[in-house]
């Protein structure tokens, strides 16, 4: 195996126990590569707890319209019921955040780290998961300044060659990412989806008109 760059983590870190760690995203849908990473985070990092936070618009999506956020929210739900069932060993705690949704508006991330600073804060920072697309705009979201000040991103990468901005502090976890695409699942690559997820847009008859 190729030797990891500087920064790169590979097994779980010891005497480093961030207890809770956020994810955000559109989930539009939630899908196979979303349930990948979750297993991730509990087998490749010592994070216990992870919040998914569902967007209710996303800054960079914003025009776009996506499925309502109840639909969302269900759908990860099911997601989370059909990743228990695949991984039945991860003892990862889980819990789904209305609060974006129920805020209403554009989603911005560092406000949500505000928001969910006193209950996730590990020493000084707020753990936050994403995933290497992210890396090249990084600097461009909003609040950056907070941001890079206030969260310790842990990037999922099958890169080695990914670089973090150096102005933010960046845990770079090489991993077998899985390729899924909310945007070609509503175009209609339905295999990209978890049993439970795709009977549901089923009945409800999501996504086609797109």
């Amino acid at each position: 195996m190729a030797a990891l760059r500087p920064g790169w983590i590979q097994m779980p870190i010891t005497g480093m126990k961030p207890r809770t760690a956020l994810m955000g995203g559109s989930f539009d849908p939630p899908h196979i590569g979303h349930i990948h990473l979750i297993h991730e985070v509990a087998a490749m990092t010592p994070i216990e707890r992870l919040i998914i936070v569902p967007a209710n618009i996303s800054n960079f999506k914003q025009g776009s319209c996506p499925a309502s956020f109840s639909d969302r929210v269900d759908m990860l739900s099911l997601a989370i019921g059909d990743y228990r069932a695949l991984y039945p060993d991860d003892e990862i705690m889980l819990e789904i955040s209305r609060w974006e949704g129920e805020r209403g508006g554009v989603s911005y991330t560092a406000d949500t780290i505000r928001h969910f600073y006193s209950e996730a804060v590990d020493d000084g920072r707020v753990n936050f998961i994403i995933g290497d697309d992210i890396l090249p705009d990084l600097e461009k979201w909003h609040d950056y300044g907070y941001l890079k000040d206030n969260v310790r991103f842990w990037c999922f990468s099958r890169d080695l060659d990914a670089e973090p901005p150096a102005s933010a502090l960046v845990m770079m976890v090489h991993s077998s990412v899985v390729t899924a695409s909310s945007t070609a699942i509503r175009s209609g690559q339905m295999d990209m989806l978890s049993e439970s997820v795709r009977e549901y847009i089923d009945e409800r008859g999501l996504y086609r008109a797109e």
